[in-house]
């Protein structure tokens, strides 16, 4: 035994002695070529060297992949990089100048992986929303989204083989909205302008007649109601007043004043917008909350753009000492009340809510903006609640955490909605949230609002609902309080915001600034003195008589 294994070593020195130098070449896909340097090996270059295992030196630099760089020894090794390119240093470098003897191992290194567009893209766009994102709510805001710090983490992760640490996972779980019960909002109760209301219900009934059937003797058409939800947006005044407002106690000359007594911020609806040229989606099943939308969101370029419908009714709201507290849809859905747990808010309507309410907090301030109401209103019976959005809601809407569900012909029920990235609701991951979850319940009453046009007013209006513009009669009732001496019946006609605000399309903004001072006293009881000089009366009459 001891024998055999002495020839055979003897053996293999001769052979290496007496036979050509090998040198090894590992390629990119991991093959292992042979290549023999002849008798004067040492002085072979690289570049002959790979030329003779078959290696284009220029292929990666047609395929635009860049120079093509190898290395001594085998991959993972800490050595120099040769750079082998047309113009590299290294291509001339001898065998002897780099060390290689018999079974030295040269390595192709891979070319470099090309950072992907796409992902670029995101992360740039994604920096770019984070540091321009508006934060209604910045103690709730999250620096980085879930699944930003989860690429990210599991990156860093990658080439250790323990993966992710009990910190990283924490780290992770800190970039996840809480989700919980809110039990008060900045508003403790609303006051709701019935006749507005009504108003708003009366225009989502549209009435279409269609012949009976056969069956029937009637020869007459019948009357089927049909409902379009519609969108409105709320104009009225913060105010604040007594939490207890029922309790009555006795005073006297040494009682204690009404200060220690505890207040709450209310707010008073005096007005209900419907923007202009509504389109209901799928027959009238769905609002159309693009017209609102569109609009009511502000424009980041530095030019004004025209101004808009809603722009000028907020315009039109600030003379008369109004701003927008809210907004209210109307809902048909037969799924809405179909048990005692059903939810008239879905995740659909509370995104639509939020970006509202974010945008009020841009134009009002966050402490100022932050009093929006949810206003809900079943098209066929006229039963309305009010809701407000928590503030959780409100900042996940902001970050883009909660998308707006897409409306199509099933328009499938949004009570339960699917999340881009998980939220933590009673401990637990998930991500699907119940709406309900969002809303803060709000007491609601009922009073009439001071730019509602009286409980006198026609049920259906002083205007198109289509267009806005003033009906004819409207103008005939008009121009006749005009021709009598008593200016207070023009300005009782006027106590309608509708009214003035298709006024404000027909005279100029100077002219109309100064008929909204004279409504805005005489809504609020200032009626003694306040009269409209001629000069406007004749403005009236010019424009209203065309």
């Amino acid at each position: 035994m001891r024998l055999s294994v002495l020839l055979l070593s003897i053996c293999a020195a001769c052979v290496s002695a007496a036979g050509t130098t090998i040198i090894r070449v590992r390629t990119v896909d991991g093959s292992v070529l042979r290549v023999p340097l002849p008798d004067d090996g040492s002085s072979s270059t690289i570049s002959s060297i790979l030329n003779t295992a078959g290696i284009d030196l220029n292929a990666a630099d047609s395929d635009g992949k860049g120079s093509l760089k190898c290395q001594v020894g085998p991959p993972g090794r800490q050595t120099d990089v040769l750079d082998l390119s047309p113009n590299g240093k290294d291509r001339d470098t001898t065998a002897e100048e780099l060390g290689l003897k018999h079974g030295s191992m040269i390595t192709i290194l891979p070319p470099p992986m090309p950072k992907k567009k796409e992902a670029q893209a995101t992360n740039t766009v994604e920096e770019d929303e984070n540091n321009n994102r508006f934060d209604p709510f910045p103690d709730l805001a999250k620096s980085i989204s879930f699944s930003a710090a989860n690429r990210r983490a599991r990156a860093l992760s990658r080439g250790v083989s323990r993966g992710m640490t009990y910190g990283d996972i924490s780290r992770v779980r800190s970039t996840m909205h809480t989700v919980e019960h809110q039990p008060t909002g900045a508003l403790n109760r609303v006051y709701v302008c019935q006749v507005g209301a009504a108003r708003f219900q009366n225009h989502c009934v549209v009435q279409s007649k269609k012949k009976k059937p056969k069956g029937n003797t009637t020869k007459k058409g019948q009357d089927l109601n049909t409902i379009e939800n519609r969108v409105a947006l709320l104009f009225g005044t913060i105010n604040k007043e007594r939490v207890d407002q029922s309790r009555k106690v006795a005073r006297t000359s040494l009682s204690t004043s009404r200060e220690d007594q505890k207040m709450c911020e209310v707010a008073k609806v005096h007005a209900i917008w419907e923007p202009p040229m509504q389109k209901p989606m799928i027959n009238g099943k769905h609002y159309d909350e693009g017209c609102l939308l569109s609009t009511y969101i502000g424009d980041s370029q530095d030019t004004p753009a025209k101004e808009t419908a809603t722009d000028r009714a907020i315009r039109v709201a600030g003379w008369l000492g109004l701003q927008p507290v809210g907004w209210i849809f109307s809902y048909a859905d037969e799924d809405r009340h179909e048990d005692g747990d059903a939810l008239p808010v879905h995740g659909r309507d509370a995104v639509v809510g939020a970006k509202l309410q974010i945008e009020t907090m841009k134009l009002k301030g966050r402490d100022e903006g932050r009093k929006f109401i949810t206003l809900t209103l079943d098209g066929r019976i006229g039963a309305a609640e009010a809701f407000q959005l928590s503030d959780v809601c409100v900042q996940m809407v902001a970050e883009n955490v909660l998308s707006p569900p897409i409306v199509d012909e099933k328009l499938q029920s949004t009570r339960f909605m699917t999340l881009k990235d998980p939220v933590v609701v009673s401990g637990e991951e998930t991500k699907r949230l119940d709406s309900v979850l969002l809303l803060v319940n709000t007491a609601m009453l009922s009073h009439v609002g001071l730019y509602s046009g009286g409980t006198n007013a026609p049920i259906g209006g002083n205007v198109k609902k289509t267009s806005g513009a003033l009906l004819g009669k409207t103008r005939k009732r008009i121009l006749a309080a005009l021709e009598k001496k008593d200016g207070s019946e023009v300005l009782s006609e006027l106590c309608d915001f509708d009214v003035v605000l298709a006024i404000d399309a027909l005279i100029g903004k100077e002219e109309s600034e100064k008929l909204c001072l004279l409504v805005r006293k005489y809504a609020r009881g200032q009626k003694k003195g306040t009269v409209i000089n001629e000069q406007l009366k004749l403005t009236l009459r010019s424009v209203l008589r065309e």
